[in-house]
């Protein structure tokens, strides 16, 4: 080898006067590109010794030989000058001015076909599709050169190169290769047409690759921390909890069946947490929900109530989190969990379900799916685009081998029948356990056809545990605040409020729920399936079956006692219909409803009541099912090239982040301090982590409503807007009505 090539520059260290400070931070020493790819190798290689038993012989050493080949393109004259300045000085290389040709594109045509099936004698032309797919696109980069144009860029800049690096004299590229790749990145046209098996097959490669990829660069050794699979360490201390307890039904169902797909039909109060953590059998493990405050319960749950301290908490505000329990190893924390490292991540669906939008940089989650078991918690939650997002993503999880549970509280029927049209119903286990003998009559609902009686809220308030759930913020807090004229013991949570704030309430709603204090909460539809709270009285406005029946799960959650009276009061008074719940739904849901009302609400009348609304027969024109039809087949036509990773989301939120005036005003100096570009990495990201703690999301079409309350432009190089709109908080009583649209503060926009 003649000439040293390098995978890339070395960090440099910056100056005295760049930091600020007497001592400069030392220079990391630059990697060779051969000492790069032996690491990466060597990565897989440990990898394939703790999980190989996911994969088979032909999967491990298309990975191993992708991992192998494809920073060989990095060897080409012009990126070995671009990250050594002496080499460009003494080749005498303006690397500006030269339009360089990414490094996975030359890597792909550097090896032939011939030589690829020498590589193992069970390869195939469909595998050499998949493998010079995976190499080409493993990073994202637009392909817009020709078979003529890569050839003049070899012979000028990369050949040599090439064989200076293998030892051996490369002659040509193949660019015949380009015409087996799936798809180019240069616009798209048509459906993708695509065999769903070399699909799979190239998720696999390249999301491995880059997972390996990502692990050495981040300077890890291992792509997997504390694999459990041989000590079950997880699983014997759940077992360790419910020790000298007699297993309830779903827990020993999903304890018996840790190798099957399955739909556990559980409620409250079942141990579906439990149940579902013994199907993970030690094995790494995805435990998703609908919301962040939900994820964070249970992973605090996994972490401090059994003790395993290998758990990874992943979601947009995760960090905060990971600041909490040790701001020192935060980042690391941070970082490992992104790279789906920990044996069992608590997450909600957004992190995972990409994949199913087939954009560039998605393909390391169906990969790490393969060979982990990933469990739905209350899939009934989602709005249909989501459904549709996690039905079809468990079927290339199923396709690829990966296994699922879906564990819930209610079950519609149209859900299984989407399952059954699309391939999973045949291939998983249904079990319904709202029959369990042990699940004690919860409920007993009355209907009331107008506004919620005030006056009897605030008397009940005085001696019983009070929730009070309405379907939009604005009469949340108009709600509240009659109340407080009434009794001084109501509070309230909504989305509305600062994320510091909402924390704080989140918690003592929780207390509050464990105490023996009465008093009134007033909340909108987050409560439904995120907080582990249990309150004497509901009073709810009327909503579509599955939330109502969700709502109902926070009222005499623990089965203390069998109503003799109402302790469900289900107001139709028609707020939310039409606009926050289909309105079609919202009537049969409420005409089923009827024949319920005034008598015990058992498990079994529930899911039966849930079957008479969400029948598929019955609801195939609504918005709801169509919905979700459409995004079906929708998903099997999306070509790779049609979305970035930045638009591949799951759930379609429009919404702009926000900090009231006065709360900026107050920490004006984290702002100054973000736009410091000579802040670490580190620092800028605990940084920005307080400042979303001082923010909240506002949905764009609430926005739209008051155009002239919230700052169009950003602060500083944040995605942060001032808001001239009154914040209410007190941060001693935890009372007030939090942000309030129409109402500005004096502050003005500086």
């Amino acid at each position: 080898m003649g000439m040293k090539y390098y995978a890339k520059s070395k960090k440099k260290g910056l100056s005295d006067k760049e930091r600020g400070k007497q001592i400069k931070e030392p220079e990391e020493e630059q990697k060779t590109l051969n000492s790069h790819q032996e690491d990466i190798v060597r990565c897989a290689e440990a990898f394939f010794e703790e999980y190989g038993r996911y994969f088979s012989e032909k999967e491990k050493r298309l990975v191993i030989e992708a991992c192998c080949i494809h920073d060989w393109g990095k060897a080409n004259l012009v990126f070995q000058a671009m990250i050594n300045p002496e080499l460009a000085g003494e080749r005498k290389l303006n690397v500006k001015s030269i339009s360089q040709i990414p490094h996975g594109h030359l890597s792909a045509v550097t090896l032939s076909q011939n030589e690829f099936f020498a590589m193992d004698d069970s390869f195939t032309k469909d595998d050499f599709g998949a493998f010079v797919t995976a190499v080409y696109h493993h990073h994202t980069r637009k392909d817009q050169e020709d078979s003529s144009e890569l050839r003049t860029y070899g012979k000028k800049y990369y050949l040599e190169e090439i064989s200076d690096y293998l030892g051996q004299t490369r002659t040509k590229l193949y660019c015949s290769n380009l015409n087996h790749l799936l798809f180019h990145n240069n616009g798209y046209s048509g459906k993708f047409l695509c065999d769903p098996a070399v699909w799979n097959e190239y998720l696999l490669i390249k999301g491995l690759l880059n997972k390996f990829d990502y692990t050495v660069s981040a300077g890890y050794e291992s792509a997997e921390l504390a694999c459990d699979i041989r000590e079950k360490r997880l699983k014997k201390e759940v077992e360790s909890f419910l020790e000298g307890k007699d297993l309830r039904s779903a827990q020993q169902f999903m304890k018996e069946h840790t190798d099957d797909n399955l739909v556990v039909i559980a409620p409250t109060g079942s141990g579906k947490t439990e149940a579902a953590l013994l199907w993970l059998d030690g094995e790494k493990g995805f435990y998703t929900l609908p919301l962040k405050v939900s994820s964070n319960a249970i992973y605090s749950r996994i972490k401090n109530g059994y003790g395993y301290e290998h758990a990874a908490i992943l979601h947009s505000d995760s960090m905060a989190m990971y600041l909490k329990e040790n701001p020192g190893s935060a980042w690391e924390k941070q970082e490992q969990a992104k790279l789906l490292a920990n044996p069992v991540t608590v997450c909600t669906i957004d992190q995972l379900f990409t994949f199913v939008y087939r954009a560039l940089g998605t393909e390391i989650f169906a990969a790490t799916l393969k060979y982990s078991k990933l469990i739905i918690d209350e899939i009934q939650s989602y709005d249909p685009r989501s459904i549709a997002t996690i039905l079809y993503g468990l079927k290339t999880i199923q396709q690829m081998g990966g296994r699922y549970a879906i564990i819930t509280a209610t079950f519609p029927p149209v859900l299984k029948d989407f399952m059954e049209q699309y391939g999973l119903a045949d291939r998983c286990l249904f079990a319904d356990f709202t029959e369990d003998p042990d699940i004690l009559i919860r409920h007993k609902v009355s209907i009331q056809y107008s506004e919620m009686y005030l006056e009897e809220i605030a008397k009940q308030g005085k001696t019983k545990k009070v929730l009070v759930i309405c379907n939009t913020v604005s009469r949340a807090q108009e709600v509240y605040e009659k109340l407080r004229e009434r009794n001084d013991s109501v509070w309230l949570l909504h989305s509305r409020f600062i994320r510091r704030d909402r924390n704080l309430l989140e918690q003592k709603i929780m207390e509050f729920s464990e105490s023996d204090e009465a008093g009134i909460w007033v909340t909108t539809q987050i409560v439904e399936a995120s907080l582990d709270i249990d309150f004497d009285i509901l009073h709810t406005e009327m909503c579509t079956a599955d939330s109502l029946l969700q709502r109902m799960g926070r009222c005499n959650r623990k089965g203390r006692r069998i109503p003799e009276l109402s302790n469900i009061f289900v107001y139709d008074n028609k707020n939310g219909s039409g606009s926050i719940y289909e309105e079609n739904l919202y009537q049969r849901s409420l005409e089923k409803l009827k024949k319920y009302e005034d008598i015990l609400f058992s498990e079994k009348q529930k899911t039966k009541y849930m079957n008479e609304v969400y029948r598929t027969e019955a609801i195939r024109n609504t918005e709801y099912y169509r919905k979700i039809q459409d995004c079906m087949e929708k998903f099997s036509e999306i070509h790779p090239a049609e979305y970035t990773l930045s638009e591949a989301k799951v759930r379609d939120i429009k919404s702009i982040t926000v900090i009231p005036d006065t709360i900026y005003e107050e920490n004006q100096e984290l702002f100054e301090e973000v736009e410091d570009r000579y802040l670490s990495k580190e620092r800028k990201q605990e940084i920005r982590t307080k400042l979303q703690d001082l923010t909240m999301g506002i949905n764009l079409r609430t926005c739209f409503g008051h155009p002239d309350g919230i700052d169009k432009a950003a602060i500083g190089s944040t995605d942060i807007h001032r808001t001239q709109f009154v914040y209410e908080f007190d941060c001693e009583t935890l009372q007030g009505r939090g942000l309030l649209l129409g109402e500005k503060a004096d502050s003005i926009f500086l």
